[in-house]
């Protein structure tokens, strides 16, 4: 047998453990969050709708496509990139912009916010330079070069470490001072999209791929992933922890759906699905989902869509469809989104060169 008939066979023997596995996963799912709830007689309150959610502020000041945004922990500044070359630090209470950093690259793609302090931010991009500054001297930057792709995430560990993830497979642990590769996490075979650290322990990172898989990672035993998490059947663009637990995580993909993750039972917890399919961005597909973020409570979880609206679904009910949609939120790509650390605020950034916040 020649080699490539033996790597064809390779390749029909993973997809058949794969179907397998799945097979096996989905008939020890029990029931859903919304059945459990019943179950346990609560009475949820309702969701709140459009119009009590609405646009509270809108910062405007880039001038291209914004890419990335990252909240800071004290729940009122955050960062944001755009294809304008910039860096943009704003007060999201007063909407005005506190500080802007010119980059040497104008194709930024990640933004991170140092949560302790709020001293430090980074970027990276095509350039594939993880680039960290200190606010009170940006012309004083440190580099970190490794990488052999885009940066598409960035996060702070702590004020000494960060950790990144790239178009080149893979995601990075570093030292900041020295600019040293501490850890690399090297599992997934294609473009990683994104990332999100726990948020009950500081060592355990999930990372979202075009392979259409997520992968929950140890820093502490970088060597393979802990787990691995399939069901989509796109590229997985967004994945987010919910806060009230740091066992349960979400992503969302270009195939248009949710999927909801519990780590302890190694299942799925529930999945979602939208499909649009109007206005969309030239060459994106019709149910595209960019980009995720959970409440504080973890009842509602938000995605972003590419013909801009934003769509929220309530994870304690058993329906797939959003429980609310806001339509028009931006006129375009919704491209990223968080909630703040607080909880008072959702912000969106688009392809529409603004970000807004919604409460």
């Amino acid at each position: 047998m020649d080699l490539n008939s033996r790597i064809d066979n390779a390749r029909n023997e993973v997809e058949k453990m794969k179907q397998q596995i799945q097979k096996s996963q989905v008939a020890k799912r029990d029931q859903g969050l919304g059945a459990t709830a019943r179950a346990k007689a609560a009475q949820l309150a309702p969701i709140r709708n459009p119009p009590t959610t609405k646009t509270r502020r809108s910062l405007k000041g880039h001038f291209g496509k914004v890419t990335a945004m990252h909240w800071a922990g004290d729940s009122r500044h955050l960062v944001s990139a755009g294809q304008d070359g910039n860096l943009l630090i704003w007060n999201a209470v007063t909407s005005n912009k506190v500080q802007a950093i010119t980059l040497k690259s104008s194709y930024v793609m990640s933004v991170g916010y140092e949560q302790t302090k709020g001293e430090m931010v980074a970027c990276g991009g095509l350039d594939n330079l993880c680039t960290v500054y200190k606010l009170s001297n940006p012309d004083h930057a440190m580099e970190m070069a490794f990488h052999e792709g885009l940066i598409t995430c960035c996060r702070f560990l702590d004020e000494t470490k960060i950790l990144t993830s790239s178009g080149d497979t893979t995601c990075i642990r570093w030292d900041i001072a020295s600019g040293r590769v501490l850890d690399t996490f090297a599992e997934h075979s294609e473009h990683v999209n994104f990332m999100c650290l726990s948020p009950s322990d500081k060592n355990v990172f999930v990372s979202a791929s075009v392979d259409k898989t997520a992968k929950v990672w140890d820093i502490r035993t970088s060597k393979s992933a802990v787990q691995t998490f399939m069901g989509h059947t796109g590229d997985v663009n967004g994945v987010d922890f919910m806060p009230s637990d740091g066992n349960c995580f979400a992503t969302c993909s270009e195939d248009g759906g949710i999927h909801m993750f519990d780590m302890r039972a190694y299942n799925e917890l529930a999945n979602y699905r939208v499909n649009l399919g109007t206005n969309n961005a030239p060459g994106m597909a019709s149910d595209t989902l960019t980009s995720l973020a959970f409440s504080i409570s973890g009842r509602i979880l938000f995605a972003g869509h590419s013909d801009g609206s934003v769509l929220a679904f309530d994870t304690m009910s058993d329906s797939p469809t959003p429980a609310f949609t806001m339509a028009g939120a931006h006129e375009r790509h919704v491209s990223c989104m968080g909630v703040s650390p607080s909880g008072e605020g959702l912000c969106t950034g688009s392809w529409d060169s603004t970000l807004k916040v919604w409460a």
